[in-house]
């Protein structure tokens, strides 16, 4: 049997943050080598800028076509001050609003598996209906991920 979803529906604010953006067809190596990598180049743009990153939430942003990746925005917390990017970087405001938080133990398989028993169980039989308009937002903890569904 499976555990039960660990799912809270809760107001989120918006939140700026410095990305770069992964496309599915433009980058070598695996999914997640270059999506490491693309974190890594932007905690070195914000180092460069005199930000110091250990303390700023990490995002993930994905933009799919049916069940196809094709975009990914790999995102860090944009501190005080940080109004612009630069070359690759950009600055942006993720939509806030109602979301079902999902928080899930990190770990590839157990967020897969727990994201489709979300969407399969979970939010019909708890009348949430997905908000088309905004994309799923990624939220990267020490140990957990909180993958948050917008909903109307």
């Amino acid at each position: 049997m499976s555990k039960p979803l660990n799912v809270d529906v809760r107001e989120l604010p918006p939140v700026r943050v410095a990305l770069l953006e992964y496309n599915a067809e433009g980058l070598a190596g695996t999914y997640h080598e270059s999506v490491g990598m693309l974190y890594r180049e932007v905690e070195g743009w914000l180092a460069l800028q005199g930000y110091d990153t250990e303390s700023l939430r990490r995002f993930g942003v994905a933009f799919k076509e049916g069940d196809t990746l094709q975009r990914y925005w790999c995102c860090i917390e944009a501190p005080e001050g940080l109004t612009d990017g630069d070359g690759l970087v950009q600055v942006r405001e993720l939509d806030g609003g109602r979301y079902a938080v999902l928080s899930v133990t990190k770990g590839a398989t157990a967020l897969d598996d727990a994201i489709g028993r979300f969407y399969a169980d979970y939010a019909p039989t708890h009348g949430l209906l997905p908000d088309a308009t905004r994309p799923s937002i990624e939220i990267y903890h020490r140990a957990t991920i909180e993958y948050c569904l917008p909903v109307r």
